[in-house]
């Protein structure tokens, strides 16, 4: 079970979660999270319709964090992938507990709005949960899981990226001129692993068998 959740949550489905997780919960703020019906005559509208962004602007700042963490996880070194994942998962409960609170007491969760627009703590007759609450619900959820992913497997991500990286300790470099692939071609490494490489102050562009310190610093040597 452990070992089909670390494959599952490796680096580029991790980063995707995160970052879907995030773009929900921006998505549900724009849209209706309670319509409240049934005002009064002290209000000018017998209807209300309050949009997530309305009820709970904390939601909006906690996609934002989501959004900003899913790119900084993407080229933060090991020890800051923990901080990130840290801080993602305060985002996803935060955003968890306003959607959840929501659904459980929409009069409660509206009458802060709902007040501001009417000018009167009356409540409306009846309050009907909109699209935009559910949304919101399951961004918080992937949000959460995304990060917990971050959190508990990425300390492998940096095996994996050592592992991956060029094969330049191991048959790439004992592989000789015009042998097939089959042979032993280093793995190419993906935009997260160059990410990775230019941190710890590596040139990706650099040729296998390349060493920057000989011939004056050139970085290249020529065969004869």
């Amino acid at each position: 079970m452990i070992g089909h959740l670390a494959y599952f949550f490796q680096r580029r489905n991790t980063v995707l979660f995160i970052q879907a997780g995030a773009v929900l919960l921006l998505v549900s703020t724009a849209l209706t999270w309670v319509t409240a019906t049934g005002l009064g005559d002290t209000t000018a509208v017998s209807t209300l319709a309050l949009s997530g962004g309305e009820m709970a602007p904390t939601v909006r700042a906690m996609g934002l964090v989501g959004v900003a963490g899913g790119v900084a996880a993407t080229i933060a070194r090991r020890w800051a992938r923990g901080l990130i994942g840290a801080v993602l998962l305060g985002a996803g409960a935060i955003s968890l507990l306003a959607t959840v609170l929501a659904i459980a007491d929409p009069a409660a969760a509206a009458a802060p709005s709902l007040g501001e627009v009417t000018g009167t703590t009356e409540q409306a007759a009846q309050y009907s949960l909109g699209f935009g609450l559910w949304i919101g619900l399951i961004g918080g959820i992937v949000l959460t899981l995304g990060s917990l992913g971050l959190l508990l497997f990425s300390p492998g991500w940096s095996d994996e990226r050592a592992s991956k990286k060029y094969d330049r300790g191991g048959s790439a470099g004992t592989a000789a001129p015009g042998r097939s692939q089959a042979a032993g071609t280093p793995q190419k490494a993906d935009e997260f692993d160059l990410w990775d490489g230019l941190s710890d102050g590596e040139d990706p562009t650099a040729k296998e068998g390349e060493d920057p310190g000989e011939d004056g610093g050139t970085g290249s040597r020529r065969r004869r």
